[in-house]
């Protein structure tokens, strides 16, 4: 039997890169990299933890709140859904809300 899609909502920790040239403030920047992922419906940055400035972009660790649609109710497909968007480079901290 398949495993039904549903909104999931969690709190992570994400490692990634923002355009230097994107506008707005940081954690707006945050948010749009996450909510263009392919299966989030929202991204709510908490706290953004580390900034990294480089030549043409600004590496950032940050907190945040996202609801995404994937298979079942654990972390495992919440992280290989984030993981694979583009600008991810690393999805630390995952925790599902019950």
């Amino acid at each position: 039997m398949a495993v039904q899609a549903r909104h999931t909502d969690v709190t992570v920790t994400v490692t990634l890169w923002v355009r230097r040239d994107a506008g707005g403030d940081l954690q707006t920047s945050v948010e749009g990299v996450l909510g263009d992922v392919e299966g989030v419906d929202t991204a709510q940055v908490r706290d953004v933890t580390d900034v990294q400035p480089r030549a043409t972009d600004i590496q950032v660790t940050a907190v945040a709140d996202v609801t995404i649609v994937v298979p079942g109710d654990d972390e495992q497909p919440v992280r290989e859904t984030l993981a694979d968007g583009f600008g991810v480079m690393d999805v630390g901290r995952c925790t599902v809300e019950p």
